[in-house]
């Protein structure tokens, strides 16, 4: 029958025992877990239409993301890049990928403008980086800049120049006595992400340099 394909075999996965790797005519076809199995009715030695296969493999692998999504959130919050990437590397079809990020999008479970309030809201808190440092890691986290621009409005001239003095006060210990004291601490404030605005005023203010 056109269209039809012949299931040679159904393998247990090493690592995860509740998903089978289906083979077709000798080679493998899909992962899927033993629910999927049942439901359409894949065995060894079974027929199964090419669509139907496909079907059965968008349905389990979106689920398998979804469920695999979930487990990784329940230890801290992710970007979405941060979810396909690690779900991708998993060898889970993308177009499943995709799927299940709508679901947990739509669910609430999967909100970049959240992550990115959250995480800059920590970052002044915890008085440590400069925005310019926040920016770097956010983009690393697969952030549109939007996303990030709106995010970093928490920072504002008078919190960025707090946490630079925070940083200034260990650079006064570190190069104390250095004749190359200003330079030295202006290159450092800099390569923190501080800008020359917020620098040039800090320094102008100590009467030391």
């Amino acid at each position: 029958m056109e269209g039809m394909l012949y299931i040679s075999g159904v393998e247990p996965q090493k690592r995860k025992k509740d998903r089978y790797n289906v083979f077709v005519d000798g080679e493998f076809a899909a992962a899927l877990g033993a629910e999927t199995l049942v439901v359409y009715g894949i065995k060894a030695g079974s027929e199964i239409a090419e669509e139907t296969l496909a079907e059965a493999v968008l349905r389990d692998n979106t689920q398998y993301a979804f469920d695999s999504a979930l487990t990784l959130l329940s230890h801290k919050m992710r970007t979405r890049s941060e979810l396909e990437k690690r779900l991708t590397d998993r060898g889970i079809d993308p177009g499943a990928v995709d799927a299940a990020m709508q679901k947990l999008i739509s669910y609430g479970y999967v909100d970049d403008e959240a992550y990115a309030r959250s995480f800059v809201e920590s970052a002044v808190l915890a008085a440590k980086d400069s925005p310019k440092a926040v920016r770097h890691k956010l983009k690393q986290k697969g952030l549109d800049n939007r996303v990030i621009d709106t995010a970093l409005e928490a920072y504002d001239g008078d919190v960025e120049k707090q946490i630079a003095a925070i940083h200034l006060e260990t650079l006064k210990k570190r190069y104390a006595g250095d004749d190359k004291q200003r330079q030295k601490t202006y290159a450092a404030l800099s390569r923190r992400g501080f800008g020359y605005d917020v620098i040039s005023s800090l320094l102008s203010g100590e009467d030391e340099f």
